[in-house]
């Protein structure tokens, strides 16, 4: 057998220490004799070397239990089937009672006695769908009475709407005097004539202008589109245009016949010299709330006065919208390459025409209610006439808190007194509004976009209105003689 110290390979293992106060021999690991051999010789060379660190006797280890920990309890084991009932340890579900419409026929619930384990102390109450709330009005007061809004050229439905009092430091409400508001809902979108008639330039233009409102309006092209564009400035100068009239002025807008097609023209030029009037209009009913507390010959002297009012505004408004239309026209020519869509030539246009037509409308009010209360009335002004009814209506009541709810909105300090606010539903159904049917054709999408454009004209006119009634109220505060006069 081969001597193993002659077996270069061979490394002998390091001593150990007899006990561990002892030092240990100078000697190293395998690996590293190994590596410090001389490749040629064979031989590890004689270099200085450190002797490693004696070593440190063991720690001595407490609260550790030497051997092996014993085994976790085993888990209780789930108890077999036989001989138990699993049905009867399951939880018990109480089943509830089968709804029946006709325990709710008169909108108490009953009290109802579920079957299976409920007893009779835990009888539950079931409550009944919520429903919309429908405004209670008198029985003698619905929308089939004339006092109600209808669509009549010769009849015209107004509303007088008080405004709410304002707080001003050092002023009586009670010397405050009484205005109020007069609205109707606007006329239907106007339609394309048939075939064979011949149509007015003016009703096509209008007819075109709110087509392109209405695509404007509906249109869901994006913003970064030309479509889009074209449509975010169609609605722009639509809001424009409603921000050039007042609410009165509004008013004397629908009062005056609309534009009529080239045929009924000659129809009413066929008539007689009777129809040669601004106004077509033979009655006017005001309706107003029970709460305003004037006499007839109060609101009479009132509408004239607010009619008188509102024409010398229309007129001061039409020579100033006259003489800004070579300045709007050539702004716009100037820009078309930049806006190629204008705005400013047509916000003008329609302002001095309102303005012309609302104070021609107001003369013409004023002249005919004034002939009908002369004394000595000849047979040219018999003819001419505008009779002027007021009557009461509870439904008014309705217009008044929503008013109250405007002003309040604009201006809570001034009007800090105000009834929860109705919706423009609730309005529409207070006056017996109702989308036109004009035409057997129109569908479901005609009358849900003339429902939205009266409410969007019944919002824009109120809050108008608001905003005048707050500007008359703060200049009656600084200058009442001046807040007289206007």
């Amino acid at each position: 057998m081969a001597n193993p110290n002659q077996n270069p390979n061979y490394f002998p293992p390091a001593e150990l220490p007899a006990h561990p106060g002892s030092q240990p021999a100078h000697t190293y690991p395998a690996a590293e004799q190994h590596f410090n051999m001389d490749p040629a010789t064979g031989h590890q060379p004689q270099e200085q070397y450190y002797p490693p660190p004696p070593l440190q006797p063991p720690r001595p280890q407490q609260g550790v239990t030497q051997g092996f920990e014993p085994p976790p309890q085993a888990l209780p084991q789930r108890p077999p089937h036989a001989g138990l009932d699993v049905d009867a340890q399951a939880p018990v579900h109480s089943q509830l009672p089968t709804y029946n419409p006709a325990d709710y026929a008169h909108g108490q619930p009953q009290h109802l006695h579920p079957p299976g384990n409920y007893a009779h102390s835990q009888q539950q109450h079931f409550q009944p769908p919520p429903q919309r709330i429908k405004q209670n009005f008198p029985e003698d007061d619905n929308p089939s009475n004339p006092v109600h809004y209808i669509r009549d050229p010769h009849k015209l439905i107004g509303y007088l709407v008080p405004f709410p009092r304002p707080v001003l430091p050092g002023v009586d409400p009670e010397t405050i005097p009484r205005r109020f508001v007069i609205y109707t809902p606007p006329p239907p979108p106007l339609n394309k004539p048939a075939e064979g008639e011949k149509e007015a330039k003016l009703h096509k233009v209008q007819r075109k202008w709110q087509e392109e409102v209405r695509g404007a309006k509906t249109s869901t092209a994006k913003t970064a589109s030309w479509k889009g564009v074209k449509s975010k400035a169609t609605r722009g100068i639509d809001w424009a245009i409603g921000k050039t009239t007042s609410s009165n002025l509004d008013f004397l807008g629908r009062v005056s016949p609309g534009p009529q097609s080239d045929t009924e023209k000659d129809h009413s030029d066929n008539e007689g010299h009777d129809t040669h009037k601004t106004v077509d209009i033979e009655e006017m009913v005001l309706i107003y709330p029970p709460a305003m507390q004037l006499t007839n010959e109060q609101m009479r002297e009132e509408f004239v006065n607010t009619m008188l009012r509102t024409k010398s505004k229309a007129q001061r408004d039409t020579v100033i919208a006259t003489g800004l239309l070579p300045v709007t026209y050539g702004i716009d020519i100037l820009a078309t390459l930049i806006w190629p869509f204008g705005g400013l030539g047509e916000i003008d246009t329609v302002w001095a025409y309102s303005s012309f037509r609302g104070a021609k409308t107001a003369r013409s009010v004023t002249k005919r209610l004034t002939s009908s209360t002369s004394a000595h009335p000849n047979h040219e002004d018999e003819s001419n006439k505008l009779k002027l009814t007021f009557t009461h209506s509870q439904r008014i009541e309705v217009l008044r808190r929503y008013l109250d709810a405007e002003c309040h909105k604009v201006d809570s300090k001034l009007f800090p007194h105000f009834e929860h606010s109705p919706t423009e539903s609730d309005v529409l159904e207070a006056i017996g509004w109702a989308p036109s049917r004009d035409k057997e054709e129109k569908n479901w999408e005609d009358e849900q976009w003339e429902v939205q454009e009266v409410k969007e004209d019944l919002k824009r006119v109120f809050k108008k209105a608001a905003s005048e009634w707050r500007k008359w109220c703060k200049l009656l505060a600084e200058k009442p003689e001046k807040a007289m006069k206007k």
